[in-house]
């Protein structure tokens, strides 16, 4: 049990630091867009992709090293195979990139925050927790509300998307390093 938790608790740590790099990141690329829109669009997608590659990746690993419970652990999966595949379609739309953006990009971020979203709070739902289950569903609901608002009436334009996923990655960070002290506390109080 304390090996399976904090080995959920390091690969939740990880990602942690992953979520709030991408939300520096993109504050960054905020103020490039000003001056560079092009530059950035590209950047932002290549960054956008690195991050679900590498997200993907430990997701798959936690769901590899998850307790023993079938449906939490293919959940897991699922949403890392989701993030793999998205991170190869942006980086497979962004390398055709000419003089504008794909249509499609938005659309495909959107729709990865809607279904991992969907998969995290399936996952929530279907683990077998005691404390946590709330903070476990914003984090959840914080992106399926990121994929909403990217899908919107009016698509954003380049510098409302990046502030958007700039934010989102910020808060989504914030709440994922609540969980990952929860689970700390959690390791703390079963010694």
């Amino acid at each position: 049990m304390t090996t399976e938790l904090l080995s959920g608790r390091l690969v939740l740590g990880i990602r942690t630091v992953l979520t709030l790099l991408l939300g520096l990141g993109g504050t960054f690329m905020v103020v490039l867009a000003v001056f560079a829109p092009r530059t950035t669009a590209v950047l932002v997608v290549q960054l956008f992709a690195s991050y679900a590659l590498l997200d993907g990746l430990l997701s798959i690993v936690a769901g590899a090293r998850a307790a023993r419970r079938v449906v939490p652990r293919c959940f897991m999966v699922l949403e890392g195979l989701v993030s793999i595949g998205t991170a190869v379609a942006a980086f497979i739309l962004i390398s055709g990139y000419g003089e504008r953006p794909p249509g499609g990009l938005l659309q495909l971020i959107a729709l990865w925050a809607l279904v991992t979203g969907a998969l995290q709070l399936a996952w929530t739902f279907s683990a077998d927790l005691r404390r946590g289950r709330g903070l476990l569903a914003a984090t959840a609901a914080l992106s399926v509300a990121f994929g909403i608002s990217l899908l919107g009436w009016w698509p954003p334009d380049l510098i409302t998307a990046v502030w958007r996923l700039a934010m989102y990655a910020l808060l989504l960070g914030v709440l994922r390093l609540a969980a990952t002290l929860w689970l700390r506390g959690q390791e703390r109080s079963a010694k």
